[in-house]
């Protein structure tokens, strides 16, 4: 049976797939890549900054909510809403639709109906390659 998707965190802010194969090899054998996590445990939706941070007690001490990581990711979501509000989206929005225009599928959470509402509509635009690109260059801090 062949390979038809792969599954994987991957998201503006986490982007090893890109890094160790996984991505490249997804494109050369026509495999799915499906993005887990797509809103990096909700740090890219422009609701968490260091003075307002999540309030469930793990999700403060992991990935971007970690010590000052999230202070570091500041930039990426200021960018987000610059070109969210370009588009009439919300940052998660466009953090979406940047997966969606480097060939993932994104599988974001959603609490409830009005949230899963809202990450649809990364369907309803796209993102020129600069707008991509922008937001590319601007996670490369974050990954050092």
């Amino acid at each position: 049976i062949p390979l038809a998707s792969n599954q994987v965190e991957y998201s503006i802010l986490h982007r090893e797939p890109e890094v160790d194969g996984v991505f490249d090899a997804c494109r050369e054998f026509g495999v799915a890549l499906i993005a887990y996590s797509p809103l990096a445990m909700g740090a890219l939706t422009g609701k968490y900054d260091m003075s307002h941070r999540p309030p469930d007690f793990l999700r403060n001490r992991v990935g971007p909510f970690r010590g000052r990581r999230l202070g570091r990711v500041a930039p990426v979501v200021a960018l987000l809403h610059e070109l969210g509000e370009a588009h009439g989206k919300t940052p998660a929005q466009v953090a979406l639709r940047w997966l969606i225009e480097r060939g993932a599928f994104p599988i974001p959470g959603a609490k409830d109906g009005k949230q899963a509402h809202e990450n649809a509509g990364a369907l309803t635009f796209t993102l020129s390659p600069s707008e991509v690109r922008r937001l590319a260059d601007a996670t490369v801090a974050w990954m050092r």
